[in-house]
């Protein structure tokens, strides 16, 4: 076997794992978004719909909207920065930019599950839910958290070891 081609017979592995890879999180992407859009808008009826509380559950949905444009400012912040990395000319080892690849679809998965979750926020608004607090609106708001954590968790191992490589 000559060099030409395992260099090709590489690539094309290469390529198979990552269609592989791809449709694998598609497949559990949707998944996830259909888990979510099945739960019901669960929540135990209010005896009086005082004036006390519909100001209450109005800042409850501003507070929710901001945290969710917070989020979403923050991971694009983050995909920009490992924009900047990405452009580099240096010739990185697929060992050190695995933990930056990582990071980038965990924080693209961040600002998914943001848009899953304004949806669902905007939804609880226009059929007047009376709170925040049900699984359909809880949920997607922890995936996104908890993806954009591990994001910058792997961005940080990623600097790290760009950082500390010997050249």
């Amino acid at each position: 076997m000559n060099r030409t081609t395992r260099i090709l017979g590489r690539i094309a592995n290469s390529f198979l794992c990552f269609l592989v890879c791809f449709l694998v999180l598609i497949a559990v992407m949707w998944i996830l978004t259909c888990h979510i859009n099945s739960l019901p808008y669960f929540f135990e009826p209010i005896d009086e719909a005082s004036a006390n509380h519909v100001a209450a559950l109005s800042k409850a949905q501003d507070a929710y909207a901001t945290l969710g444009n917070l989020l979403t400012t923050l991971a694009t912040g983050l995909l920009a920065s490992l924009g900047v990395f990405f452009t580099r000319t240096k010739n990185d080892s697929a060992r050190v930019l695995c933990p930056a690849v990582l990071s980038a679809l965990l924080v693209c998965i961040s600002v998914y599950f943001g848009y899953v979750s304004s949806q669902n926020i905007g939804w609880a608004i226009e059929f007047q839910i009376p709170t925040i607090n049900v699984p359909k609106l809880q949920v997607p708001r922890q995936f996104q958290f908890f993806s954009l954590v591990a994001g910058v968790y792997f961005y940080a191992e990623f600097l790290r070891r760009d950082r500390t490589r010997v050249d």
